[in-house]
């Protein structure tokens, strides 16, 4: 009895330590970056002096530190509070982390651009804190740009030399923006505009503070270092995606344009080597874009995981049905089990194509995910029917992949099954019904259990689904009148 409660004792202080990790690591990245923030803070770069760099007093340096990371820590709890899966993955913490700290490295280093600035402290006007809140925003959400904002704001004026105000809500405003344009940044050409936009509310609100407090610090030359923050932080944001998009796995949305081009090498090698894929792909992009729109998610990432999700069937084309012509089926000359695992090998050999060609992780899911743990039924059926080595077990002929983790993963797969069974539909009204079929068949086989989908969803996407495909089913005549018809109505 002692042994068993022993064990047992055991057994859940082992599984309390193993969810205390992440969050002992998420909390621990929280005190490095508020380190990192105050040792920032804590020194002044200065080349005209006799020494290059200004040690501030102790009683600064350790004020600064106390407040910095209780700020760095409520900033953690918020994003623990509202967020807590973000903060569950390493990637996203070292990413977070790591804007912190360029963004405060690059602080310091406007130091050296004092010579040329009237008055010297204008430097924190420079400090690019719309970079750190823009590609917050791309590359997490607006409220975690927002809340960077916030505490980049107020660590601009704690180490500010004049009036702490002005600087704060310079930086304020001009991170704000950030996050209000990279939200819906679509293309390259928005970020010209974003860069304006930056610089003229930055201006402003140096000028008006400025005119508030009578600051000499209203010259025209202070001005326009403060406006040029927006375009020296939207070159920071375009040198930064790579290296942001490496660091988190995740794919910009100017990213995920790039990858719509039907001019990429994957798209012109699965157009000419498997043209029916091709525009299956096609299709279940513009299946998976609706539906994501009907219920909020990302309809951008949707219809690029549409066109890439399939890109496995590149290497054996010919074994699957939708490019197979004259009639003539492979299959027919191997077993059942040895067309399952073709069939199901073309997930992995699309994983390798995808990140042999620099697809993120968040475009790889949905390789991965599209298919989940389902069963291939009609080669399942032909083994049962075949019966050669017995009754196989289902189970044998299931994938063994992952199931759909989001939104955009889920859709794509329902849109996959859904467009290839509609090409049987005879009318609107058998339409409805292989959809609902074609819905019903993973929800009852376990297949979106790990996805965020609700009941609600899923009759949103249905209905997107029967839209879309009415759509692309539209009527055309019959047939259209010949030249001889016309002549003879003339007549």
């Amino acid at each position: 009895m002692l042994t068993r409660r022993w064990s047992r004792r055991k057994r859940e202080l082992s599984a309390v330590l193993q969810s205390g990790i992440p969050r002992a690591r998420a909390w621990l990245y929280a005190v490095v970056a508020a380190l990192l923030l105050a040792g920032l803070a804590a020194f002044r770069v200065d080349l005209s002096g006799s020494a290059m760099v200004k040690l501030f007093s102790w009683n600064q340096v350790l004020g600064n530190t106390l407040v910095i990371t209780l700020l760095v820590i409520l900033w953690a709890g918020y994003l623990k509070l509202r967020q807590p899966e973000l903060l569950s993955r390493t990637r996203m913490r070292v990413f977070l982390v790591g804007l912190l700290a360029a963004v405060a490295l690059i602080g310091r280093a406007t130091d050296l651009l004092a010579p040329y600035l009237v008055p010297e402290p204008m430097g924190a006007y420079l400090i690019p804190v719309a970079f750190g809140a823009g590609l917050a925003t791309i590359f997490t959400t607006a409220e975690v740009g927002l809340s960077l904002t916030v505490l980049l704001s107020l660590w601009v004026g704690l180490g500010s030399a004049l009036t702490p105000t002005p600087a704060m809500l310079a930086a304020f405003g001009s991170g704000t923006v950030a996050v209000f344009r990279c939200a819906r940044l679509r293309k390259f050409s928005d970020l010209p505009l974003t860069g304006l936009e930056i610089g003229i509310v930055g201006a402003l609100l140096h000028a008006g503070m400025a005119l508030y407090h009578g600051s000499e610090g209203m010259g025209g030359i202070a001005l326009l270092w403060s406006g040029l923050n927006g375009l020296f932080s939207v070159l920071l944001i375009f040198g930064g995606l790579p290296l942001a998009e490496y660091v988190t796995q995740r794919t910009s949305p100017l990213g995920l344009v790039e990858l719509l081009n039907p001019s990429h090498p994957l798209l012109i090698m699965l157009r000419e080597k498997a043209p029916g894929t091709y525009h299956h792909s096609f299709s279940v992009a513009d299946l998976a874009e609706s539906a994501a729109q009907a219920i909020g998610a990302d309809p951008l990432l949707a219809k690029v995981g549409g066109y890439y999700h399939d890109i496995g069937k590149i290497k054996r084309p010919q074994f699957f049905a939708e490019n197979q012509q004259n009639g003539r089926n492979p299959h027919d000359e191997i077993s059942p089990s040895m067309s399952r695992v073709i069939l199901t090998s073309h997930i992995k050999e699309g994983v390798e194509l995808a990140q042999e060609y620099g697809l993120r992780e968040d475009v790889i899911a949905f390789i991965r995910q599209h298919h989940g743990t389902s069963v291939i039924r009609y080669f399942y059926l032909k083994a049962l029917r075949e019966g050669k080595a017995g009754v196989p077990s289902i189970d044998d002929y299931r994938y063994g992949a992952e199931l759909p983790q989001s939104r955009e993963t889920a859709i794509v797969m329902l849109a996959d099954g859904v467009e290839a069974a509609s090409r049987s539909a005879k009318d609107l009204a058998h339409l409805k019904e292989i959809i609902e079929e074609a819905m019903n068949g993973p929800l009852k086989d376990g297949q979106l259990r790990d996805s965020p989908l609700t009941l609600r969803d899923l009759e949103r996407i249905k209905q997107a689904f029967f839209e879309t495909l009415r759509a692309m089913r539209h009527d055309r005549a019959a047939s259209y009148p010949k030249d001889s018809e016309l002549k003879e109505a003339r007549r």
